[in-house]
């Protein structure tokens, strides 16, 4: 189950507040430019969108970026997400550093397919240590509807990841390749208040640590 994130203005407005509570906070917030650039159509947008929540200090859309293998094979749910982080960075007292480094140096970014189209692993080495990360994508479909309360968002109806959208057939074209159609599982709701039904490809993190660059020489 993937979790939706706030609106961009109410994210851009919750980090601003997040930050500046946090007595002696010394992490910028992320600028309204890179709020409204979250999200996880590549491997390079998902790996700066961790980032960016990560500065924002907004743990729920962290928990977001990484992907649901990672969250299985380390039993992470989003209630124990921040003891899970704390963990992380302590356990790997560079990485903070490495990941604010990263994103302000694009340029020195290397992409290697490990596996085409579905994992990616993107490396980046400054002052000598090389920060890896791996990013697999995910295959899903969500539907949504119209709330009960006007001053509420849409409701979630449905929001499940599938092996492959092509292969387990909720994507398909028929024999006179006239279209392409979606189908996805009948949610036993009202259908008149349908908001959206999406069906995507998204990028999410599968695994990330700093190594020495010596470590990584042949």
């Amino acid at each position: 189950m993937r979790i939706r994130s706030m609106l961009p203005a109410e994210w851009w407005f919750g980090a601003l507040l997040a930050c500046s509570t946090l007595p002696g906070c010394k992490v910028s917030p992320p600028t309204p430019e890179q709020v409204r650039a979250y999200g996880f159509d590549t491997p390079v947008q998902a790996f700066q969108s961790f980032v960016v929540a990560l500065r924002a200090q907004w743990p729920q859309d962290e928990y977001r970026c990484f992907s649901s293998t990672f969250k299985e094979r380390n039993s992470l749910s989003r209630l124990g997400y921040l003891e899970f982080r704390d963990h992380l960075l302590e356990s790997q007292p560079l990485l903070r550093w490495a990941l604010a480094r990263a994103t302000r140096h694009p340029e020195a970014y290397h992409l290697q397919d490990l596996e085409p189209g579905r994992l990616t692993k993107l490396e980046v080495t400054l002052s000598g240590r090389t920060l890896v990360v791996l990013l697999r994508r995910e295959d899903y479909f969500a539907m949504y509807g119209a709330p009960e309360n006007p001053l509420e968002s849409a409701e979630l109806w449905v929001d499940d990841n599938v092996r492959d959208l092509e292969q387990d057939h909720y994507l398909y074209v028929p024999e006179d390749k006239s279209r392409l159609i979606a189908q996805v599982p009948y949610p036993d709701r009202d259908l008149d208040r349908l908001v959206a039904l999406k069906v995507g490809r998204e990028w999410k993190i599968e695994d990330l640590y700093v190594m020495e660059e010596r470590k990584v020489q042949p």
